[in-house]
This record gives structure tokens, sequence and C-alpha cells, in this order.
């Protein structure tokens, strides 16, 4: 497979993945040597052992040579040992782990396996000291009821009327959904959840689980039913009222629904359910997602009680910003100012820091921001300028929400810090974005919402992955994507070839043209904003202040916001009526491409990053 049909090919696997087709993705993603996506995909599928023996086959090395592996075929290899371990795999998972050097890795694992004198042994190791045989506890019996172990003995003694037998059996052969059929049928529902949910059949799962009363992993599994399971729109239907019930809004839940709601209602009771999620999302403060629900639901049934009521209940809602700044801006007199043509300006001085603006008029901003607070002096101001302090709450060490464990402060903005974290539930690093604000702060939560709403929507290899939202102490936080290597604009502190760069350059235009692609404007394009990766992958960051074009905005009508040595001329001049055309940006040496990005009307710059792409990428062929 050539460069371009292996592009083509990863962007159509996540196109898939985005669209809840996981098989399919993963197969894709593994003809397109894509594996550690492939993997990815089958562990959410619930088929770690599949995604194990993927990366294992890939790696061309006995599990216990593992560490003799360069450093890309041991970050596979680390993968695959936790695949193994949730698999239940501990002996190979063990082996891998400790030819890598993660002792720590094999003795929790073996811990929570229960394997208590496994791990004490492999604790008490020093390096090199490891050895394969006979050291972990043995294996389970070879045999059942005196009969050797197979797919045959466990189906006679299936037949036989022997249950017990054969679903351990089963278990032995590790064929989970078998023994959930059983353990379902011997009455034991909650050893028959646990099977189905290790077999990957979420739907039978949350059945089970469902029955058990325990509605929340019901919830759960039904979020796991692939779009394309013949049992998707039941789980949908099911996965809405169980989320109605327990109140509850989260990404993975938001995700799992997309692909309902664009296909739209398709029965009476669908359109019940399609009430219930409209509630939902406007319950949580969503009236975009909450709008896009009635209007799916009023195009099949228009007459639906209440709901053209809804939609323009909701239409205002998603104006108030708009109209607060529009009066607020009248009782100050300020919309009588205008904006007025300026002169050719010549040599600019040093701006000094490139952090990003984002600021509004003082006094609109005290009368637009949340509630009042008294200072100890008397001083009413603004709730949106009382940021508490989270240094206290958020360091190297402490466990956030129960989850994360910090381990460094990696990055520090206007709005967020952002930590390198361990994910004790999965068992991996992640980037963890703390926002700086109290949720009580009505400009934060805005910025909250709208890089949620938009990471959904942006799955790209050159966009970095947003997984996870929740709230901790007071303040909002997103899990994602952990990028080792450097800002671009670290980068650019020492002289890059230039064909590195120019390539650069093109992963940026593919990233940002696939955000626009789905109407997504990023308005704060600059080398702080892009990262690379050791492995020389770039990847647009911070969506924080984005927006999407022919929708409502989060910005307050007269404010601006974004970076000033990188704004556009009608970035500065009217913020709100950003475009796509905002986003090019190409190094000085290219001076004829820069003339065309530069020009005032932006009718006369590239109308795509698309195009901008096709002519760096000529340029790049020239100096081959």
């Amino acid at each position: 497979m050539d460069a371009k049909a292996r592009d083509k090919a990863l962007e159509r696997a996540r196109s898939l993945e985005k669209g809840g087709q996981g098989d399919a993705a993963a197969k894709l993603f593994r003809e397109a040597g894509a594996l550690e996506d492939a993997a990815r995909v089958l562990g959410a599928l619930r088929r770690p052992r599949d995604a194990a023996q993927l990366l294992l086959d890939s790696l061309g090395v006995p599990a216990a040579q593992a560490g003799r592996l360069d450093p890309p075929g041991k970050k596979r290899a680390l993968m695959a040992a936790i695949f193994l371990g949730r698999a239940g795999e501990n002996q190979t998972a063990v082996q891998v782990f400790m030819a890598l050097g993660e002792q720590q890795r094999a003795v929790e694992l073996l811990q929570k396996a229960g394997d208590a004198v496994g791990a004490a042994r492999i604790a008490s190791m020093k390096p090199g000291e490891f050895d394969t045989g006979a050291m972990l506890a043995p294996a389970k019996a070879t045999a059942v009821g005196g009969q050797a172990v197979s797919i045959l003995s466990a189906q006679k003694m299936e037949e036989q009327g022997k249950l017990e037998a054969a679903l351990e059996t089963y278990v032995q052969l590790k064929r989970f959904a078998d023994a959930g059929r059983l353990a379902k049928a011997l009455g034991r529902t909650a050893n028959a959840a646990e099977f189905y949910a290790d077999a990957g059949v979420p739907f039978e799962a949350a059945q089970a689980y469902l029955e058990l009363g325990d509605t929340g992993k019901a919830l759960d599994n039904f979020c796991r039913v692939p779009a394309d399971d013949a049992q998707y729109r039941v789980a949908a239907a099911m996965a809405v009222r169980l989320a109605t019930n327990l109140n509850l809004l989260d990404f993975r839940f938001e995700h799992f629904v997309g692909v309902y709601v664009r296909s739209g209602p398709r029965n009476d009771a669908e359109l019940q359910v399609f009430d219930l999620l409209a509630n939902l999302y406007e319950t949580h403060g969503f009236p975009e997602n909450a709008r896009e629900v009635v209007q799916k639901l009023l195009a099949v049934q228009p007459s639906f009680p209440g709901g053209r009521e809804r939609l323009a209940r909701l239409d205002q809602q998603l104006r108030p910003t708009a109209m607060m700044a529009r009066q607020v801006l009248s009782n100050a007199d300020l919309h009588k100012k205008r904006t007025v043509s300026l002169p050719d300006l010549g040599e600019l001085p040093d701006m000094g820091d490139s952090a990003t603006m984002v600021r509004s008029d003082p006094a609109l901003a005290k009368q637009v921001t949340g509630a009042l607070k008294a200072t100890k002096s008397g001083e009413v101001i603004a709730e949106a300028e009382v940021l508490a302090g989270s240094a206290e709450k958020f360091e190297p060490g402490a466990t956030v929400a129960g989850r994360y464990r910090l381990e460094a402060k990696i990055g520090q903005g206007g709005m967020a810090a952002v930590f390198r974290a361990f994910d004790l539930e999965l068992e991996e690093n992640v980037a963890l974005k703390v926002f700086s604000g109290e949720q009580t702060s009505e400009v934060l939560l805005a910025r909250f919402k709208q890089e949620l709403k938009l990471s959904r929507q942006l799955i790209h290899p050159n966009i970095i992955r947003l997984y996870d939202i929740g709230v901790h102490l007071g303040h909002r936080y997103i899990s994602m994507e952990l990028l080792v290597g450097k800002s671009l604009k670290d980068r650019m502190r020492t002289p890059i070839e230039f064909r590195t760069a120019l390539g650069f350059l093109l992963q940026a235009c593919h990233g940002l043209q696939a955000a626009h692609d789905v109407g997504v404007v990023h308005r704060d394009v600059k080398p702080d904003n892009f990262f690379v990766t050791d492995d020389g992958v770039l990847k647009v960051m911070d969506f924080g202040i984005a927006k999407q074009y022919a929708t409502p905005g989060v910005t307050v009508a007269g404010s601006i916001a974004g970076t000033p040595l990188y704004m556009s001329p009608e970035q500065v001049g009217n913020f709100s009526a950003v475009t796509h055309l905002t986003d090019p940006h190409v190094p000085a040496e290219l001076n004829a491409i820069i003339l065309k990005l530069l020009a005032k009307d932006p009718k006369q710059r590239y109308q795509s990053c698309r195009d901008l792409a096709q002519d760096l990428g000529k340029i790049r062929d020239a100096y081959a």
C-alpha cells in the first residue's frame, strides 16, 4: 500500500471508528499498518486478547525478549502487555512487563488477579533475576470431570445437562460468551454479566446488569454497543432512558448516541426517546445538542406536542450572551464606536509575550459574567474575576476524581494547567487539562463546553484526542492524549531543516482542514498551539476559543480573543465574524505564498487549507 492509499485508508478507518463501526475500523487500521490504532479499537470493543495478539505478532521477538526492541517496539510491547492483563493472560503479561523493566506494573497486575504469592516474588526481585518458569501461581486444571478440556467436551457436557462442568470448561477455554449463556441459564446473573462483558458482547452484559438492578453498569455496557450492531437502536433507547433516570450526561454517552441522533427517530417509541434526550441535554446546559434533537424529532413528527415551543425557546436560549452584550453596550454608549479603515503600518514593535488574549471591555465583563461577591473591604466584584487558586488542590501526587494520579505539571496557560497523569482505571498515561476557574464562572464554563462539544467532531491524526470530562473540587477537567515532544514554538527556537518545516506545515494544514470540514474555526493558530511529537507528528491543540461558523458562538459581542501576533485583520476588527480563512499560517521563506495569505481582502487569500497544502506540497517536492 503506497503512502497515498495508506492515508486514504487511515482516513476511512477513522471515519468508521467515529461512526461506531469498530470492527470495520480495526480491520482497515490493521491493513494500513496502523497496528496501535487497530489494537486500541479492539480494546474498546472489549476484545483485549485480540488486541494483544495483534501487537505481539508484530514484534518479531518472543515476549520475554521485548526489552531488546527499539523504542517504538517497546511502546507497542507495553501496550500489548496491558491488553494481556485485561484479558487475564497474566503469565505472558508479566513476562513482557519484566522484560521492559516495568516491575511495578507486573506486581500490580498480579495483586489485582489475587496472586499475592506471585506478586510478592516479583516485588522482591532485582533487575535481571526474573525467571519465566514456574514462579507464578499454578495454572488451573486442564481437565474437568475427567475429560480433556476442549470445545467438543464442553458442548457434550452441556448436551448431557452437566451445565456447571460445561460452564467451567468454557471459562478455561476463555469462551466467555458461552460461559455467560450458561451462567444465565443457571440463574447466576451476576456471573453472566461479567462473562458477557469479558466476551465483548455488551448488549447481553447490559441486560444482565439491568436485571441485577445495577443501572450504572447497564448504561456503561449499552454505550459500548457498536453502531453497526443489530441491537444498536434498542441499546441507544435504553441508554437514554437510563441516563435520564440517573441524570447523567458524560462524554462516552454523548459520543455513543451521536449516530442515533443524526439518523433521527424511526417510530413513535423513538419519538418519546428523543423527547427524553432533549430534556437531558437541556437540563445539563447543552442547548445546542437539545436543539438538534428537537429538530430531528420535528422533522419526523411536526405536530409533536410542545415541540415547536421548545425549539423556539432553545433558539432564544442560544442567543443570551449577544443580547446581554448589546444591552450593556447600549447602556455604556459603546455601540456608537465603529471600526474605521486604518492606514498601512510600518514595522511593528516587538509585542513580547505571545499568550492568548481573551479580553473585553471591563465594565462589560462585570455585568455579564456570574454573580457578584463582596470583598473584605466591601467592594463588589464580578464572580468571573474571583478565580480560586488551584495549586494546593492539583499537585503531583494528588489523585483527581479517584482515577487520575497527577505525575507532573507539564503546561500552564491563561485558563488551564496541564498535567501528566496516570489513569488508574485504564492503566495508561494521559494528559489532564484542569481549568483554573471555579465551575460557577459562566465564561470559563462556556469555554469548557465549547471545547467538549467540538472535540467529539474532531478525530484526526493531526488533532489531539480528548477522552473524558469531569469535575473535581469545583474545577472542570478534560483528560486527553498524552503527547511526548515539544511545542512547535519550542522547536522553532533552533533552526528546522527546510523540508521538515514544510512537513510540519502540511500536517498543520491537514489538521486544520479536518476542523474546517466540520465547520470548526480554531481562531488561535500559533506555534504554541501546535505540538510536534518525538515521532515527528504534528498535533493541533487547544480549541478552547474555537467557534463553529453558521452556529452561535460563546464570544461576547464587542470582545476579541486570540494572540495579537497571529491575528488576521478581521479577527482584531470583528472577532465574532471570523471564518476558516483566519487559519493558514506558514513560514517567512515562502514569500509568494505569504503574500497571498496576507492579502487584506479575505477573498484574495487561500480559500482552504487543502489548497494551501497542495501548493506547499509542490514546493516540498521541488526541494526533494
